[in-house]
């Protein structure tokens, strides 16, 4: 609305229909003293509401003050905003509910697939398992009847390759079926201590410097013997990649705020640097994609480590630093 003064030093409100609760006087009275105080512009507060105004002159050179209500424009701003709010919230809700209807008969059918491959795994490898511990049988019937040639170690040592491995992947199709795997309160420290002193004889072995740091009593949420199989992958891993007359190890301690368990496998490898990591727990990933490298296994190893970490609902991840490649398995303490 609009007040206008005449020369005879009289105010008229002109517009009064856009008045909006505000008492006439409460106005004239505020236009006299925005006159008196010949301010071409401002804010001010006339009864309940925040009043912007501009002071002008028409072409008689009378003055007039143009007041916009600010309260006004602010509250109707408010409302249209959380009636925008509440709708958008609908709208997501309604769109969650489709998404979640359509992507159950979208997903079924892949969920029932890859449950169905694991189960082909397992049943094919305990069929498997047959014939091969028959050849086994057979080779060594060879053997005491004294045919003990060059072609019997080969088949030997090719039943017991197999065998390794149709053990690996039914413990691997196994871990991925989290249903089953009930996870209890266990001693992260006694058990890698446990697989760390196993693995002594075989470093040595291997001319390999070792050395372990284990902090006691680290407890964690997992499956005690599957808890030791995660340790030994990662601990036979960094035995058949560390460099020669390499180091390999060992580390078990808390996080800095004291919530998670960390445990470091590393070894010597010098070649390492600028190496992409990203591959490294992909089943039957190899460095040589050749598959023809002397290092014995057959690279589902660290795809093993990682399903059974998830199990835990933990963390696994690799990095080089100092010429050492270090493997880092991250689960939660528990007091």
């Amino acid at each position: 609305f609009t007040v206008a003064s005449t020369k005879n030093n009289t105010h008229k409100i002109i517009n009064d229909a856009n008045v909006y609760d505000v008492a006439q006087k409460k106005i004239i009275n505020t236009s006299k003293q925005v006159f008196k105080d010949k301010v071409t512009s401002g804010s001010v507060s006339i009864g309940n509401n925040q009043y912007a105004y501009r002071v002008g002159k028409d072409q008689k050179g009378n003055q007039f003050i143009v007041y916009l209500n600010e309260s006004l424009i602010y509250h109707r701003f408010s409302l249209l905003f959380r009636v925008s709010v509440v709708l958008g919230l609908i709208a997501l809700i309604v769109f969650a509910l489709i998404l979640i209807l359509v992507s159950k008969k979208a997903i079924g059918p892949i969920i029932t697939t890859y449950h169905k491959q694991r189960e082909f795994i397992t049943n094919a490898g305990h069929e498997l398992k047959t014939p091969l511990a028959i050849i086994s049988a057979n080779t060594e019937m060879e053997e005491m009847l004294g045919n003990n040639s060059e072609w019997n170690k080969s088949t030997k040592e090719q039943v017991d390759r197999l065998t390794r491995l149709i053990n690996r992947l039914i413990a691997l199709a196994r871990t991925g079926e989290t249903g089953e795997v009930v996870l209890n309160k266990v001693n992260f420290s006694e058990i890698v201590k446990k697989n760390v002193t196993s693995f002594k004889s075989v470093m040595k072995k291997n001319d390999l410097k070792y050395n372990a740091i284990i902090m006691p009593d680290l407890y964690v949420k997992a499956e005690r013997n599957i808890l030791s199989e995660l340790t030994n992958i990662l601990l036979d891993n960094a035995r058949k990649y560390c460099d020669k007359d390499g180091e390999v190890k060992v580390s078990l301690t808390k996080g800095r705020l004291g919530t998670n368990a960390i445990l470091k496998v590393a070894n010597t490898y010098k070649e390492g640097k600028g190496k992409d990591y990203s591959h490294f727990f992909e089943r039957f990933y190899r460095e040589d994609e050749s598959h023809n490298s002397k290092k014995s296994g057959f690279g589902i190893g660290l795809a093993m480590a990682q399903e059974i970490v998830q199990t835990f609902h933990g963390k696994i991840h690799v990095n080089h630093k100092d010429e050492m490649i270090v493997f880092t398995v991250i689960l939660s303490c528990l007091l």
